[in-house]
């Protein structure tokens, strides 16, 4: 029988970030839910979407708190979308977002948006479908 690779995820904070504590939580999450982690800790769009590759992961998790999401996060799918990773990877932001512009992350190419106070069985549950549908 052959074995299933588990889930990889590649996590990181966008932009010039200070707070960390965030993702860190959220990466333990993930891994306490059976997923590979490569954190990047702070990197830019083109250096996530790298190292994405680099890595062949199934997902990737960025975080904002500084209230550049909206900037960086087109950044990010633009380039995703460039090399058509957007069909292949599944893409995640979470942080600081207002409820309003959660609709622009999702309609920038977004397959999930996890503002402040999301539990883990959203962040979980939410990412596990997406990333399975895009790996079939």
């Amino acid at each position: 029988m052959q074995e299933k690779r588990r889930i990889k995820v590649l996590m990181c904070c966008l932009g010039p970030e200070t707070h960390n504590r965030g993702i860190l939580t959220v990466c333990g999450m993930l891994r306490d839910a059976g997923m590979e982690i490569v954190y990047l800790g702070n990197a830019s769009p083109e250096e996530a979407i790298k190292i994405a590759i680099e890595e062949d992961v199934d997902a990737v998790g960025v975080s904002s708190l500084s209230g550049g999401h909206l900037g960086v996060g087109k950044i990010l799918m633009d380039l995703a979308k460039d090399q058509d990773l957007d069909k292949q990877i599944a893409f995640f932001i979470g942080g600081v977002i207002p409820p309003k512009d959660i609709p622009k992350l999702k309609e920038m190419g977004f397959d999930g948006v996890y503002p402040s106070g999301a539990t883990r069985e959203e962040i979980i549950n939410g990412m596990r479908e997406p990333i399975l549908a895009k790996a079939n």
